[in-house]
């Protein structure tokens, strides 16, 4: 089968490792990732804050040029991506609705694709099954923390995925890989998202809240689905811990990186050494790497 697949700014920058897993992780499902021609970003995520007209023209643009590559799907890994195109989306399709606008030919309302969080497109269309039979080492002994953010399950009239607050689709796709996930309470709150450099404060503020929750839960890592929640997570991991007075130690992995993993690539075929709270002890220890 064949998506569009929408990378967006980050997944050709900060999160390589998450660009190159889930194109390796849907190669080996078989599904072909057709990256949208001449993408540009979609206006995540302050975009819309500021103006909404230009925040619909990115994401509509890039809804356009998936109708001239013939493609009904689009899919994309990154929590704000998600949330800016499905939104839009939407708007789009109210537009077309509209007895107002119907008649004027605009491009972007004549065929609207269809737009899924990369998590939202393998539980949905490819089903925890399957990606059990895929698996090759399995991911036992491994707890962890299966961290959604607020963003793609959220606003659930927008998503349409998952339960906004306790949320199970990753979950279920890590339990299918072998691994173990814990009971805890942060699963589906803020890390502080697009304030990483403004206003680093609350970052360690609402990230030191979603580690704390993850070791009090007895998570051996957090596993994301969002660059900008992993960046957070990660890159201030340190900060946080000298704050607290506590070594967390606790990776935070792509799920896509993991199920690579549990397909039997390799370390260096899933880029885990790019991410700065190692996971590589860890998996030594589980005897998974």
């Amino acid at each position: 089968m064949t998506v569009a697949y929408y990378p967006g700014c980050s997944l050709h920058s900060l999160a390589l490792e998450y660009d190159r897993s889930s194109r390796l992780v849907c190669q080996r499902l078989g599904i072909r990732l057709q990256e949208v021609e001449d993408w540009n970003c979609c206006g995540a995520s302050a975009a819309h804050s500021l103006d909404q007209e230009l925040t619909m023209g990115l994401a509509s643009r890039n809804l356009a040029i998936v109708n001239r590559m013939g493609l009904e799907k689009l899919t994309t890994p990154c929590a704000g991506c998600f949330s800016r195109l499905k939104t839009t989306s939407l708007e789009l399709r109210k537009k077309k609705s509209s007895p107002e606008e119907m008649g004027k030919g605009d491009a972007y309302t004549e065929r609207i694709p269809e737009v899924t969080h990369l998590l939202q497109y393998l539980y949905e269309w490819v089903g925890p099954g399957k990606i059990a039979e895929a698996v090759i080492k399995p991911l036992k002994g491994l707890k962890l923390a299966a961290y959604y953010g607020c963003l793609i399950t959220r606003p659930r009239a927008v998503t349409g995925f998952d339960d906004p607050e306790q949320p199970v689709s990753m979950d279920q796709l890590l339990r299918a890989l072998g691994a173990e996930t814990v009971n805890w309470s942060h699963k589906a709150e803020c890390c502080g998202g697009a304030f990483a450099a403004s206003e680093t404060s609350i970052v360690i503020d609402l990230g030191g809240q979603v580690l704390e929750a993850a070791r009090q839960g007895e998570a051996e890592a957090i596993v994301v689905a969002c660059p900008m929640c992993q960046t957070n997570l990660d890159s201030r991991q340190q900060a946080i811990e000298q704050g607290n007075g506590i070594l967390y130690d606790l990776p935070v992995i792509y799920f896509t990186q993991l199920m690579g993993l549990a397909f039997g690539y390799s370390i260096s075929d899933m880029a885990l050494r790019r991410l700065l709270v190692s996971p590589l002890p860890l998996l030594m220890r589980k005897k998974l790497a």
